[in-house]
């Protein structure tokens, strides 16, 4: 398992450094813009899950990468595993850092050459936690999203998969409208959702992150059950 994690991270791990110094840049920039460093952290967190799915898949078309790579003594099963783990794991590295940003900016507003509102607004959202909690709804919705791609990713390669699963993304806007007219009291228990979000911040992050994780984790699986039938 460490064999294929670390030939998944050695083929990103430029793109990862790079990453990381782009968005210094794009967290002062969005962040004093915005004037707010909670979009900034959200903004950061939610950027990276997609950045790796790209990056990793582009990979797997270049140069018969992929064929090699399956030639290797790694399971099938190990090279999935790992692809799901270099994704969270840069995410996680990544939230973190736009995180520090965060508090960083926020903290430091009163000192900036910053017109007066503007740095009152900044320093305004000096909360660790809160700007955690943004940065976590922002990575777990993110990582969701990736869950959905990287089962079509990984057995039909990127350009297919993102044929199909925006279509797929897209008409469940509408399957979900016609299901909440359905049931009338729907709405009337996402309203209590958000109401009770609202008043259990902490909670609710850490409850969004779990079932994300749990998505994420299924995910896996079905990669690895169809990965393992690939033809390479």
């Amino acid at each position: 398992m460490k064999a294929a994690f670390l030939s998944e991270f050695l083929t990103a791990r430029n793109v990862l450094s790079q990453s990381a110094v782009i968005y210094v840049v794009v967290a002062a920039v969005l962040g004093i813009s915005m004037q707010s460093v909670v979009a900034l952290v959200a903004a950061i967190s939610a950027m990276t899950p997609f950045l790796m799915l790209f990056t990793f898949c582009a990979y797997d078309s270049m140069n018969g990468w992929e064929r090699f790579r399956a030639t290797l003594p790694i399971s099938r099963c190990e090279l999935v595993v790992s692809r799901y783990a270099n994704v969270l794991l840069s995410s996680v590295v990544m939230f973190l850092l736009g995180w520090a940003l965060a508090c960083l900016i926020s903290g430091m507003a009163p000192l900036l050459p910053l017109e007066e509102g503007m740095r009152a607004s900044l320093s305004s959202e000096f909360d660790p936690g809160l700007l955690a909690i943004a940065g976590l709804m922002g990575l777990s919705l993110m990582t969701a999203v990736v869950a959905l791609f990287l089962p079509f990713a990984l057995r039909y390669g990127l350009t297919k998969a993102m044929r199909v699963v925006p279509v797929v993304m897209v008409m469940l806007i509408p399957v979900s409208i016609a299901l909440l007219k359905q049931f009338p009291s729907g709405a009337d228990v996402l309203v209590r959702i958000g109401g009770w979000l609202d008043a259990n911040l902490v909670a609710g992050g850490v409850a969004f992150a779990a079932a994300a994780l749990v998505v994420y984790a299924a995910s896996c699986c079905v990669a690895v059950s169809v990965y393992r039938r690939k033809e390479l």
